[in-house]
């Protein structure tokens, strides 16, 4: 029965999460750009993650006629309830009580990162899902049977693959397998190695384009962080972990004493779990970054579970007007969502909405001057959103460079298919539309010759002006 009530109440929260974002969000954001376009040249990387991110993304390129932003919105909330029922059980299993796994589930419930916080990323909502499920693999597989390494090693891989900020843990594991005598009985064991075979086959494709493409993924965070003494960490610390002190308020109101627990298993599980953290948080501390919270966000995850892992009295149950009293602020999370994007609080229920316009209008010009899809963009930074946005779903013709290492890219182009496809690209203006209004796409393709230049206004949402920007027509053979 019990088992029946996560997945409906995930289930539940999953629908309702994606009916609430396909109808209100007014455009995808642009992790979602980056996605599909990694999903279009399928490589085992991309320039800032690993491939996990954009293989996601590809089955929907399958099947013409699929809602793009439709599938972003439901992926990242089907890998909410699976990393959900994930929390749930690792909670159930440190715990040994359900009463208190449910307590630790409706505790996400005050956190943004299961709802509107993750639906900005391309890749933490994958380590939402994958996350709860890598560390309850690793205590069945130091507890139980030690098939479960094979089980912590595929998880672990693809979550590795998905974000390298995994590999943190799979280094505290290495650790503990080194220096806990328990743990380390497992370089006896035949499975331990298949396990770390089947991890090394799920990372070793990555590592290979890496070396290819000149470690793109490492410079580009080595441009996201400066030398800085930054304090600021403790406040964004504190406003990832709250949630936590409302948990503990709640144990503490029902008598349940929470102590580091005596159990050899429990506390490696905590320390391949939090070690990570301290180093992490050590470099942040002097070290500047504006994406520090994205980074730190998907840790919580775990948190509630590991918590009521550290409860000394599991016979004590905690008071059901809490559990209750979360359930209430799951629905108010997402009343007050479609409240403030229904009113367009702060224009988040508008922001960027006039690309889509946008580029059904460039696409159809395109097909009424040529009779034909539009296959390839090119230009400045709204012809990127052209990819997803498009009917005809073209691709861009900016191609791969180790010294300039583009975000958007085409693994394959050449000048032979912009000639035989065509493109449309897209130009600064300033006063008049002119070939040197499309100088940043001319100097990668010097061959390239325009058919027509056109000038339209883009409007960005309501709130924004209109500006004007020229549409550069490169005819297809």
């Amino acid at each position: 029965m019990c088992r029946l009530l996560i997945i409906v109440w995930v289930g539940a929260y999953a629908l309702l999460w994606s009916v609430a974002t396909i109808f209100f969000d007014p455009s995808v954001p642009y992790d979602a750009v980056e996605a599909l376009n990694w999903a279009q040249n399928a490589e085992w990387g991309s320039p800032k993650n690993p491939w996990l991110v954009g293989m996601v993304l590809r089955p929907a390129l399958w099947f013409s006629g699929t809602s793009l932003s439709a599938y972003w919105y439901i992926t990242h909330f089907v890998a909410i309830a699976v990393g959900m029922v994930g929390c749930w059980s690792l909670a159930k299993c440190l715990s040994g009580s359900e009463r208190l796994a449910w307590l630790a589930l409706f505790t996400l419930n005050l956190s943004g990162i299961i709802n509107f916080d993750i639906i900005s990323y391309n890749d933490n909502y994958l380590l939402i899902m994958l996350w709860p499920w890598m560390l309850l693999f690793f205590y069945y597989a130091i507890t139980r049977h030690t098939g479960w390494w094979l089980a912590f090693a595929i998880t672990a891989g693809l979550a590795s693959m998905a974000k390298y900020s995994t590999l943190a843990f799979v280094g505290s594991a290495f650790i503990a397998t080194i220096m806990v005598p328990k743990v380390r009985v497992c370089y006896r064991q035949p499975l331990f190695y298949l396990a770390l075979i089947a991890g090394l086959a799920i990372i070793a494709p990555n590592l290979a384009w890496l070396w290819e493409h000149n470690f793109a993924a490492f410079h580009w965070v080595d441009t996201q962080i400066k030398r800085q003494f930054n304090p600021a960490l403790f406040i964004k610390l504190l406003s990832i972990y709250y949630p936590l002190l409302f948990l503990w308020w709640i144990l503490r109101r029902s008598h349940i004493q929470l102590r580091w627990p005596v159990d050899t298993n429990k506390r490696v599980l905590l320390l391949v779990s939090l070690m990570p953290l301290f180093p992490i948080c050590l470099w942040f501390l002097f070290h500047h970054g504006g994406r520090l919270t994205e980074w730190l966000q998907p840790f919580f995850i775990l948190a509630p579970a590991l918590l009521v892992g550290c409860v000394t009295t599991p016979n004590e149950q905690p008071a059901s007007g809490a559990s209750i009293a979360l359930i209430g602020t799951a629905a108010l999370m997402l009343l007050g969502y479609s409240a403030v994007m229904a009113a367009n609080v702060r224009n988040a229920g508008q922001k960027m909405s006039g690309i889509i316009p946008f580029s059904h209008k460039v696409d159809q010009l395109w097909l009424q001057r040529y009779g034909t899809p539009l296959r390839l963009v090119g230009g400045e930074y709204l012809a990127d959103w052209l990819l997803f946005y498009a009917p005809s779903g073209p691709k861009t013709i900016t191609p791969w460079s180790n010294s300039t290492e583009p975000n958007i890219y085409n693994a394959e182009i050449s000048y032979a298919e912009i000639a035989h496809s065509g493109a449309l690209l897209i130009g600064h203006s300033d006063k008049n539309c002119t070939d040197a209004s499309f100088s940043k796409v001319l100097a990668q393709w010097p061959q390239i010759k325009l058919d027509a230049i056109s000038r339209i206004t883009f409007h960005q949402d309501k709130r924004h002006k209109g500006y004007p920007l020229c549409i550069g027509f490169v005819r297809p053979e």
